[in-house]
């Protein structure tokens, strides 16, 4: 079937159905000038006008044999026929359209079909020289050439689909070589992004840290020192941005993972999408709401959704409070719902309990989480301000 879809889709160019064409016109003309000769009009009458009309119907019908093969060999055997059994004309031209045809058949098919259009066709020769009389040896040459047509448009179909499957697996494995050179690209950038964040980004935030551990450590510290730390402080804090760019843009070339990250504006979000899982959720704020430094807000709302996540993975609850205490120094973020406590051997709760723990500490504060009396479960970080940026 694909080589007959193939066949009806790309036609032949100019050229080749041009040469096709000539060549059939010459094999036809020799064979009517043939037809004419005195050995052939010997034993019937010579072709005349209805024999040129049957004969040009049977070639203009031809132009359609890929598109209604079955249609075109019905109508070029009905022509074979009505030439030799009607008319009585001996001439052989007529065979030409009708091989023409059965060769489409083939070239157009499936095996199947091919073997059902020879095994009727030698079926109806066999009949009708039973039928008419006529001696086997006609009936055996027609039913040679049915099947030499056949069979080499058999052979034609066969060539076509294993050229078009071995340009298929040509593809095919060019596509997978160049699916397996993005996959390698992807690993290696993400090996590198993992790497930067792991080690860098972590080494540089330390440094921030501890640059202002020390700046707040020194009661009188000179202007020179002052102004040493503040660099160090603020070269980290560009350096830490950078690294965090350099990072996104290696996880995805395409800018998809550069955008904002999430702060406390977002929580609103977490507390709607924890109300719709089922989860009775209130959001109060304490103080006055201010802009803060990208990684304290960053990291207040990583330990909300975590906290959150929990209750509605890992707990009955079924109301939950989250709070944000604006203090002048410090961010308090508490997240207490009113259901039984995860169990203790839930491994994965205190897994992202505890790598929220060291995401806080990073920044010089604190989380405290555990069971509350009688029921339900308390996460609350303290975040200081005066460090991140």
């Amino acid at each position: 079937m694909a080589m007959s879809q193939t066949l009806r889709n790309e036609p032949l160019s100019f050229w080749r159905r041009l040469t096709a064409v000539c060549i059939y016109l010459v094999v036809v003309g020799f064979l009517v000038v043939e037809g004419r000769s005195e050995p052939l009009t010997r034993d019937g009458p010579t072709p005349g006008a209805l024999a040129y009309l049957i004969l040009g119907v049977a070639s203009v019908v031809l132009l359609f044999r890929y598109h209604a093969p079955l249609l075109v060999a019905g109508i070029e055997l009905a022509a074979l026929v009505l030439w030799r059994d009607v008319i009585d004309y001996q001439s052989r031209a007529i065979n030409i359209p009708y091989l023409v045809a059965l060769y489409a058949v083939a070239v157009t098919g499936t095996t199947r079909r091919t073997v059902f259009v020879g095994g009727g066709i030698a079926a109806f020769v066999v009949g009708r020289a039973v039928v008419l009389g006529e001696a086997w040896i006609v009936a055996a040459t027609a039913i040679g050439w049915t099947i030499s047509a056949l069979l080499f448009g058999e052979i034609v179909r066969a060539r076509a689909e294993l050229a078009a499957e071995a340009q298929a697996r040509a593809r095919e494995a060019e596509a997978d070589r160049e699916l397996e050179a993005v996959r390698r690209v992807t690993e290696e950038r993400l090996r590198i992004a993992r790497e930067l964040h792991d080690v860098i980004a972590h080494t540089v935030s330390v440094m921030t840290v501890q640059t202002g551990v020390v700046a707040d450590a020194l009661d009188d510290p000179s202007e020179e020192v002052a102004t040493a730390l503040a660099t160090v402080r603020s070269a980290s804090r560009d350096a830490n941005r950078e690294l965090r760019a350099l990072v996104g843009l290696l996880r995805s070339p395409d800018g998809s993972d550069l955008a904002p990250a999430p702060g406390l504006t977002d929580i609103a979000e977490l507390v709607r999408a924890t109300r719709d899982a089922g989860v009775l959720t209130e959001l109060t704020e304490v103080g006055r709401r201010r802009e803060l430094p990208a990684l304290v807000e960053l990291t207040g709302y990583r330990v909300v959704q975590e906290a959150l996540t929990n209750v509605v993975r890992h707990s009955d609850a079924h109301h939950v409070r989250v709070g944000l205490d604006f203090d002048d120094a410090e961010l308090v973020v508490e997240v207490v719902d009113e259901g039984p406590a995860a169990s203790s051997s839930d491994n994965s709760t205190g897994f992202g309990l505890r790598g929220m723990a060291e995401r806080v500490s990073v920044l010089g504060g604190a989380l405290e989480y555990g069971p509350r009396e009688p029921d339900g479960f308390r996460v609350r970080a303290r975040l200081p301000l005066d460090v991140g940026s």
